[in-house]
């Protein structure tokens, strides 16, 4: 067939799903496809900084945002009407893509609406088994349930791990009664592997604010009331694609809005200590990086305060509510903790994207 034409399209929950994305986009370009990135907000900023041969198109996210007062969980619980909305539109409007870009296959970050029975659909997700909220539990089965029929709807669900029992999703994505369309495909990390480059450390810490507002701009400021730490050098990273300049903020603490991908791998290559969300393509490049941690999962988010102690349980990365966040007595037992170090295996995500792309319509 003529250059396939793939469209893939992160959600816009957070940086992650779009960070995730960046090793998929390379290879596809390596192999010789033409990409067309749908996405919009910060995610299409960062997008368009990390490829300029990329072909980009608007295409509106969910705009989910937490509140100062009400529970993560529960506002939530209260935007599933409109989520379930967005999705049954962002279907309508993918057919239109696929018409006017003459798509041949779409790969969607966490979007259950972007799959067509007329072209390859493939889903990324590490949350088969999503979890609910502890007051939302019974539901648990009927929303599992949900799950996998969205996800039936695509051709295959690549799930971002590995299968078997050294993983890093835990029961997010292992266990009993998954979708029979499910591939593992390893480490999705936009840091490269093998790294053979020797940085020297300048930064003892980095501080990486993400996630949706306002919880962004609370980690963030709860992170400046305490830093720096016994003097420590410490870089502040804010999680706002843009500016990607390091600026002195006080002494011993620089900032930053945004680092590209090559410059972030640098400095983490050279073995600061981690202070971040739980987000799961966080894990996933700190697993590549082998950086130890101390993680601050989204006050109410359950996927990351589960990963965290999922995390903090395997003795890998130590884990501390936001509320509770003390950076003097939190950092040395952070250190005190293992790390990870994963590296993909022959015949992950690239022999799905090679198989997919041989067997195109």
């Amino acid at each position: 067939m003529k250059q396939a034409k793939v469209l893939v399209c992160p959600l816009d929950w957070g940086l992650g799903h779009a960070t995730r994305c960046i090793p998929v986009i390379r290879y596809l370009m390596a192999k010789g496809a033409h990409v067309v990135v749908a996405a919009d907000g910060p995610q299409l900023a960062l997008l368009r900084s990390e490829f300029q041969d990329a072909e980009f198109i608007t295409f509106p996210g969910y705009g989910i945002k937490y509140s100062k007062t009400i529970p993560a969980a529960l506002k939530l619980i209260a935007d599933i009407p409109g989520i379930l909305f967005r999705i049954r539109q962002e279907n309508r409007l993918l057919s239109e893509i696929i018409s006017r870009h003459s798509i041949h296959m779409v790969i969607s970050d966490n979007r259950y609406g972007l799959y067509n029975p007329g072209v390859f659909s493939v889903i990324i997700t590490h949350q088969v088994n999503i979890i609910p909220p502890c007051f939302f539990s019974a539901f648990s089965g009927l929303l599992h349930k949900i799950t996998g029929k969205m996800i039936s709807r695509f051709d295959e669900c690549w799930i971002p791990d590995f299968e078997g029992e050294h993983n890093l999703s835990g029961k997010l994505s292992h266990g009993h009664l998954l979708p029979v369309n499910i591939k593992y495909a390893g480490i999705l990390s936009r840091f490269e592997s093998p790294y053979t480059v020797v940085t020297p450390r300048k930064y003892e810490m980095i501080a990486i604010v993400s996630g949706p507002e306002p919880q962004r701009s609370i980690f963030e400021e709860r992170l400046l009331a305490q830093l720096p730490v016994n003097e420590k050098h410490v870089l502040l990273i804010r999680g706002i694609p843009g500016n990607t300049d390091i600026k002195p903020m006080r002494k011993y603490v620089d900032v930053a809005d945004h680092l590209p991908s090559g410059v972030l791998e640098n400095i983490l290559r050279s073995s600061p200590l981690v202070i971040s969300r739980a987000g799961y393509s966080t894990l996933m490049d700190l697993s590549r990086t082998g950086n130890k941690a101390l993680l601050v999962p989204t006050p109410g988010q359950t996927e990351q305060e589960y990963l965290a102690g999922y995390m903090a349980e395997k003795g890998i990365f130590y884990a501390v509510q936001q509320k509770k966040l003390n950076l003097k007595e939190d950092i040395p037992r952070a250190l005190q903790m293992s790390g990870i170090v994963f590296n993909n295996l022959p015949g992950q995500f690239t022999t799905l994207i090679d198989n997919a792309l041989n067997n195109l319509k």
